[in-house]
């Protein structure tokens, strides 16, 4: 009888430590960031001595990441909890070019933005939107230019469609400011709206 007291108490113990680990209690990881360094995680019973360290983390995201977060749906149905891309929350890496005239970039699926700095203005560039296949709902993606392209075009990926897309882009003379597009792309329907 104790025993098997014994054996559901253990249950519990483990089924609460998944639980709590899934509601978000991920502390001792490594930190994204340039900066980034190993830290101590465990110090011995001094309080001075450290006995478990963290290592430092990448120093950039590659889009690639899975995040966990719970669903909170109602009655505990299933999932509770589930791994979501950094596109489907509207992050991720930047993509950098300094293209040249007649130069065709190709986004990446998991660049959140592509900057494009050329030495000075050109007359022709395409940028390659990525396929339907790599996408996800709510993926965010914007383009900015430093200097002005005065023939500009968009490629939608394989499966696609891409709403609103400018065919130059300016640079404002009084700012100096690069001119920015942005984009949200819907499952349903694979397309990409222009909301800026």
């Amino acid at each position: 009888m104790k025993l098997s007291r014994l054996g559901i108490g253990f249950a519990a113990l483990i089924a609460a430590t998944a639980i709590a680990g899934a509601a978000g209690m991920f502390n001792n990881l490594p930190v994204v960031g340039a900066s980034s360094t190993a830290y101590c995680a465990l110090y011995a019973g001094d309080g001075t001595t450290c006995v478990g360290y963290v290592p430092a983390g990448p120093t950039v995201i590659t889009g690639n990441e899975l995040i966990p977060a719970d669903t909170q749906i109602a009655n505990g149905a299933s999932p509770q909890t589930v791994r979501i891309k950094p596109a489907s929350l509207g992050v991720g890496p930047y993509q950098y070019t300094a293209p040249l005239t007649g130069t065709s970039v190709t986004v990446a699926a998991t660049s959140r933005r592509l900057i494009i700095n050329p030495a000075g203005s050109i007359t022709a560039l395409t940028v390659v939107f990525p396929a339907a296949s790599v996408l996800v709902d709510n993926q965010t993606f914007g383009l900015c230019s430093t200097q002005v392209v005065t023939g500009l075009t968009l490629t939608a990926g394989a499966g696609s469609t891409i709403l609103n897309g400018p065919t130059a882009l300016a640079v404002p003379p009084a700012t100096g400011a690069g001119t920015c597009y942005e984009w949200v792309y819907r499952l349903a329907n694979t397309s990409w709206f222009r909301v800026q």
